[in-house]
């Protein structure tokens, strides 16, 4: 039976950026016409993205002296140029994702014991878990987006869109169309948002796990009985070799050699993985952050001041879950990648060392002053992505609420 394929972690992520034309079709062999004519319809999802955002930039000028239309525009607004920018950096830098994507399904990260299997396994279904929580979580504020100003018009309360439209909206079909309109948009954007924040956190977990494995294999570094840990042949082991240091024979000081150079450039690659992930949505992190604590705040000044039974507090509170929840996942798996790599040197001392000669045990102690430090993705290369930053912009947010509701 074969091994769990690395890349089955990743597949539901692109497949469902494919599906709304964020980023090409990728690991799969499709026909040349075909490729073509997905290619058009990312341009053509590119240019609905940027009409959307372009009414947005037009309607928050036009109503520059309403202080509660921009900020009912703005919340918007941000969350959709994050989006933007994010596609902008899957598109742009798509040769370095595919550099990405050859890794993850290269030989340092493919499986090759059973709890490699396991520990992939896992991770696979955590992220395809993750990913449908939060389609299903953008459905539902896209439904109730397009439900409550159909509700206010039925209740005769004044219906202001925050996108321009250049012409009168307010009566029917256009109000309808309208609707419809921003409806279906908002909720494509929502859809490629949640996918790409679900692809960016699936690298991170990804290295988590890759993490993991390195730790198994470096605690069963020394273990000649284990047949799963042979890098080539067999070791045979007879009485001689059970004398003394488990490396002292050729063929065995060969064999832990490879393993421990394995071992070695598993780890090099692992940091380079995550060095990678951050600089190629560098601009976009650091939007991501900034953007979160001013939507979370616009989104708390618009929601006190709405009815706790209204269709519109119900699709805030949705919506301002799913910003709470996209933060926090970045900065929960940030803060799981670098747990597991601190406790990569509690691995190394756990393996089993004292049957090795001095020589080998320097190359241990070697790599266990490689692994000392941590590995900590940051924004900004500054700003570690852990779960204290994550406190810090709630709290940032709070304040910047209390300033706006003051004035």
């Amino acid at each position: 039976m074969g091994h769990f394929s690395t890349f089955e972690c990743f597949r539901p992520h692109f497949n469902a950026l494919a599906r709304v034309g964020y980023f090409k079709i990728v690991m799969r062999d499709i026909p040349r016409h075909k490729y073509m004519l997905h290619s058009a319809y990312r341009a053509v999802a590119f240019c609905l993205v940027l009409l959307y955002n372009l009414q947005h930039v037009v309607k928050v000028y036009k109503s520059r002296h309403s202080t509660d239309m921009i900020i009912n525009v703005l919340f918007v607004l941000l969350t959709t140029l994050n989006t933007l920018s994010k596609q902008l950096a899957f598109n742009l830098r798509s040769r370095r994702i595919d550099r990405l994507i050859r890794v993850i399904d290269g030989p340092l990260f493919a499986c090759s014991k059973p709890n490699h299997d396991q520990s992939m396994s896992q991770n696979a279904t955590e992220m395809s878990s993750l990913l449908t929580l939060y389609h299903g979580a953008i459905f539902t504020c896209g439904t109730l987006w397009a439900v409550f100003p159909l509700v206010n018009r039925a209740l005769g309360v004044d219906v202001a869109f925050t996108a321009y439209f250049p012409f009168d909206t307010s009566m029917p079909p256009r109000f309808e169309l309208a609707i419809a309109y921003l409806t279906v948009l908002i909720t494509f954007q929502a859809y490629g948002h949640v996918t790409m924040d679900c692809t960016i956190v699936s690298f991170y977990a990804q290295g988590k796990t890759q993490l993991q494995i390195f730790r198994y294999n470096l605690e069963h570094l020394v273990d000649a009985h284990d047949e799963s840990v042979k890098i080539d042949g067999n070791l045979n082991c007879n009485n001689n070799d059970l004398v003394g240091y488990k490396d002292m024979g050729y063929e065995a000081r060969e064999r832990l050699k490879k393993r421990f150079v394995r071992c070695l450039l598993h780890f090099r690659q692992i940091v380079w993985f995550i060095n990678e992930v951050e600089l190629i949505f560098f601009e976009a992190m650091v939007l991501q952050f900034l953007v979160s604590a001013w939507v979370i705040c616009m989104t708390l000044y618009k929601i006190v001041s709405l009815s706790i039974l209204s269709a519109e507090f119900v699709s805030m509170a949705v919506y301002l879950g799913c910003i709470l929840a996209q933060l926090l996942s970045y900065c929960y798996y940030g803060t799981q990648l670098k747990v597991e790599s601190e406790m990569v040197n509690q691995s190394i001392y756990c393996c089993d060392w004292l049957q090795l000669s001095p020589g080998f045990r320097r190359l241990l102690l070697v790599l266990m002053e490689r692994c000392r430090r941590a590995i900590v993705p940051r924004i900004a290369f500054v700003i570690p992505l852990s779960l204290e930053t994550y406190i810090a912009v709630l709290r940032l947010s709070y304040t910047l609420f209390t300033v706006l509701d003051r004035k």
